[in-house]
């Protein structure tokens, strides 16, 4: 039978709205409450987010019910409300597109339950069916156009809201699929794993198979194409009328007590091109998009069509490269020699670096700032394996150690993702390598009890050099139904371990002989509330800290400028160089990543260097810590895509130029 949104959809591509519930969010709704419930209390503030969407350009806006199921509405005393809450979201969409004056569509929006089928959980499948088949009949009753099943993470539970919608009525569905910018779901599907849809559901699968939220524009884009390519590879294409994708606005971070998201809408109109040349027939906006974004996307998108109306025989192949206007590089990049070439020789003026590793980190770094000779610090950031096997860590520990690394800092569960803890990570490292660690450490797992507890560990153990971080909350990872704490931030943890180091816990107890913890605190140079930075790092200096790691930077004004307005740093600095794989690399830190701004002449030198992209990011980054060496005390360097290898030449280049300088 002919469908209007789907004739739409196969004649060209459709846009949608972009976050309901950030719009809600920014304009006074409690991220506490439940957003579902202001269809029935506040229908005026509901419907002003759906115009705004719709003047904007959206041809499908979703209905505001994400989280309008029986379960997810029982966490707030609301359960018995499921059918007045989804049939007035329906109805209220309807008015707005009435309102707007806009021809649209009205997607029933349908969630998750928050409830886990075993083997984690104990929701039974029939359960899941009831609960969506209810919910449904809400929206259908109220008069939506298709159904939208998005921010899906187990494929079990997406099942059984299409089957539950299918049981209904004949109405188009799109299902949609979170993935994290790694590529997988909450419970560790690949994009692959996808074409077990087409098995389950037979005769039942959805008209739209797309993915939303979970990660910004690029790592969405390549999820797209793992999934597009695996189900062409069983040749079930034809099965479906389209594909969706509908991104974050980059990844969120929290600022000033609110989320905000780092994706400009410029870059994610950009990826309108790309998606659609991949086949996307439904492209949009999901968590930190605004009426700004898709108002950019809605122009790239008419510009699009503008160039062809017979997007149907657009291939992968034709996909055009991203361009960005050339620059010239003041130094000419040297091929990247191999490590054996630039290891650093037992030298007498190397073994003075080495014996420094005897001081405490704050008294080395310390005695470097006040110009005493011992030697440049350089540490490598690792992360904690997923799992319980250490081999791949341990090997790239010694690999750096032997290149002259003088640390290794590991992380905390690093962006919400459960790894291996990090206090076992140091130790295993220290007992298993013998080098120097710096643990990072955050309060969003621990409670006061928990926080000095294993601070208390970690000077037994020898774990002696703390970074003192909150921590990125939960909702930005893997494990999304997950608790944060947060009992203190970063400036409360300093002060429980000074305070430690005084020989006392928080609440005045002794503890016997203090704890020797050097304490690092994080500092983000190129924070777009500077005057927020500045406070909370001198907040941190005042509490106890005895240096400072930065976030990655790409040119010395990042450092300088921040300093000329904070004012001389009293304690040493260790600066965070991250360096660029690639043009495409640059872009998504650039764009997707909290706390990283890279410049456009960098970017551009990225762009240029094509093919080289690797081997151009390690001289950039080389040429940079060169030039950042006379106003810091050290860095620590952050590999990408686990390449290790290159961070050890990096390390053998900076260690070896110490050495000669030392002996010149």
């Amino acid at each position: 039978m002919s469908n209007p949104f789907l004739n739409a959809i196969k004649e060209r591509p459709l846009l949608t709205d972009g976050g309901l519930g950030t719009l809600l969010y920014q304009r006074g709704a409690f991220p506490e409450a439940s957003f579902e419930q202001l269809n029935l209390s506040n229908k005026d503030l509901v419907q002003q987010v759906h115009v705004d969407y719709l003047t904007a350009g959206a041809e499908v806006i979703e209905t505001n019910s994400f989280s309008g199921n029986r379960l997810k509405l029982a966490n707030f005393g609301l359960e018995k409300d499921v059918w007045a809450i989804n049939v007035w979201a329906a109805k209220i969409a309807r008015n707005a597109r009435e309102i707007a004056g806009q021809p649209a569509f009205i997607a029933g929006s349908i969630g998750p339950t928050g409830k886990l089928l075993p083997p984690v959980g104990t929701t039974d499948k029939g359960e899941l069916y009831d609960v969506y088949r209810e919910q449904m009949e809400g929206l259908l009753a109220g008069g939506v156009d298709l159904f939208m099943i998005e921010t899906m993470s187990s494929l079990d539970e997406l099942v059984q809201a299409v089957k539950a919608a299918r049981s209904l009525s004949k109405l188009p569905i799109v299902a949609q699929i979170s993935f994290s910018p790694e590529g997988y779901t909450l419970f560790g599907a690949a994009p692959e794993d996808v074409t077990r849809l087409f098995d389950q559901l037979g005769d039942d699968m959805p008209e739209v198979l797309g993915i939303n939220c979970g990660a910004g524009p690029g790592p969405v884009f390549d999820s797209y194409l793992r999934m597009h390519s695996a189900i062409d590879h069983i040749g079930f294409n034809n099965k479906l009328v389209g594909y969706s994708a509908l991104p974050n606005a980059g990844q969120p971070s929290l600022t000033g007590g609110r989320y905000t998201f780092m994706s400009r809408p410029d870059y994610c109109a950009s990826y309108v091109d790309p998606f659609i040349r991949a086949g996307v027939r439904l492209i949009g906006g999901c968590c930190g998009t605004t009426p700004e974004h898709i108002r950019a996307m809605r122009k790239s998108l008419d510009a699009y069509l503008k160039i062809s109306q017979n997007l149907a025989t657009s291939t992968l192949t034709e996909l055009p490269a991203l361009k960005t206007p050339e620059l010239s590089l003041s130094v000419k990049p040297e091929k990247s020699k191999p490590l054996a070439d630039t290891a650093v020789s037992g030298t007498e003026e190397h073994h003075e670096i080495v014996n420094a590793h005897l001081i405490p980190l704050r008294d080395r770094l310390q005695a470097y700032k006040d110009g005493k000779e011992v030697g440049f610090f350089v540490s490598v950031e690792l992360d904690p394996p997923k799992g319980a096997v250490t081999k791949k860590l341990l090997k790239a520990s010694k690999m750096l150690k032997d290149s002259g690394a003088d640390a290794i800092n590991v992380g905390d569960s690093p962006m919400a993702r459960v790894r291996m803890s990090s206090l076992a990570t140091c130790q295993l490292i220290g007992n298993g390598v013998g080098i120097e660690t710096i643990i990072h450490f955050t309060t969003r797992d621990r409670n006061l009890m928990g926080i000095q507890a294993d601070l208390l560990g970690c000077q037994a153990l020898g774990v002696h050099n703390i970074l003192a971080l909150t921590g990125d909350p939960p909702g930005l990872g893997n494990y999304a139904h997950a608790t944060a704490v947060y009992d203190v931030d970063s400036i409360g943890l300093i002060r429980i371990i000074s305070q430690l180091n005084q020989g006392k816990d928080i609440a005045g107890n002794t503890i016997g002989s203090p704890t020797n913890l050097s304490i690092g605190c994080a500092l983000n140079c190129t924070h777009e509330d500077r005057k927020l930075e500045k406070e909370r790092f001198r907040q941190k200096l005042d509490a106890g800290a005895h240096f400072v790691m930065t976030q990655p930077i790409y040119q010395v004004n990042d450092l300088t400028d921040f300093l000329d307005d904070f004012g001389e740093c009293p304690v040493p600095i260790l600066v965070g160089i991250m360096p660029l794989n690639s043009s495409k690399h640059a872009e998504y830190l650039h764009n997707e990543v909290p706390g990283i701004t890279i410049p456009k002449k960098i970017r551009q030198a990225m762009s240029k260097a094509g093919e080289q992209g690797a081997v151009v990011g390690l001289e950039l980054a080389q040429a940079l810590l060169e030039q950042l060496k006379p106003i810091c005390q050290g860095t620590y360097l952050v590999p990408s895509f686990g390449r290790y290898e290159e961070m050890a030449t990096l390390v053998s280049r900076l260690k070896k130029k110490t050495a000669s300088i030392k002996g010149s």
